[in-house]
C-alpha cells in the first residue's frame, strides 16, 4: 500500500470497509464456509489492506479480554476458561511483547518437523528455522548425522549450531 497516493489508499479503505463489516459479521454469527467465500474473492492486496482496515477496528487500549469478551469457547467449542494474565493485558501491551519483523525471519514450525521427518525431501528453512530444527532433531533423539543429513547440513554445522546454542542456555522450543 506504500506504493499508492493518500486519496487511492482511502478509496481503497472506504472499499473495504463493507468487506470488513461483513467479516466481524462472518465470524460472530457465519460459518467458517461464509469466512472463506468472503475471503476468496479479494486479492492478495485487498487481503493485506482488509487486514489494515480491520486493526483500525480495534482500540489497541483496550485489554485482550475485552476484545474477545465474545468468544465464550475454544476451538472444540468448550466452555472458554479465561485466565487473568491474558485478560488483563491490552492489546498494545501484547502488540510490543510480539515479535514483529519480515515474515521470512519468522519460524515456521510445520517446516522444521517435515524438514526432520524421514523421506520428508528438501524443505526450505531460514537461518531460525535451522536453527530449531537442530535443537529439535537433537532432543528428539537423532544423532548429529542424521539431522545433518535430513537439512543438508554437515555434521561439524549440526554440532557447532548445537553447540552454540547449549552454551547459550536458552530453553528449546519443542516442535511435535
Amino acid at each position: 500500500m506504500s506504493e499508492m497516493t493518500p486519496q487511492e489508499r482511502g478509496d481503497l479503505v472506504e472499499m473495504l470497509l463493507p468487506q470488513a463489516a461483513g467479516l466481524v459479521v462472518d465470524v460472530h454469527d457465519g460459518s467458517a464456509q461464509d469466512i472463506q467465500e468472503r475471503l476468496r474473492g479479494l486479492s492478495r492486496h485487498e487481503l493485506e489492506a482488509l487486514a489494515v482496515v480491520l486493526a483500525g477496528l480495534v482500540d489497541p487500549d483496550r485489554s485482550l479480554g475485552e476484545a474477545l469478551r465474545w468468544v465464550d469457547f475454544d476451538e472444540r467449542g468448550e466452555p472458554l476458561r479465561r485466565t487473568p494474565a491474558r485478560t488483563v493485558v491490552a492489546v498494545r501491551e501484547a502488540a510490543s511483547a510480539m515479535p514483529c519483523g519480515r515474515p521470512s525471519v519468522r519460524v515456521d514450525e510445520v517446516a522444521v518437523s517435515r524438514a526432520l521427518a524421514p523421506g520428508g525431501g528438501e524443505v526450505p528453512l531460514n537461518q531460525r528455522e535451522r536453527r530449531l530444527a537442530v535443537q529439535v532433531g537433537i532432543r528428539r533423539g537423532m544423532t548429529h548425522a542424521q539431522v545433518g543429513e535430513r537439512l543438508g547440513m554437515s555434521v561439524d554445522a549440526v554440532q557447532r549450531s548445537w553447540e552454540r546454542w547449549k552454551g547459550k542456555g536458552l530453553p528449546v522450543r519443542s516442535v511435535a
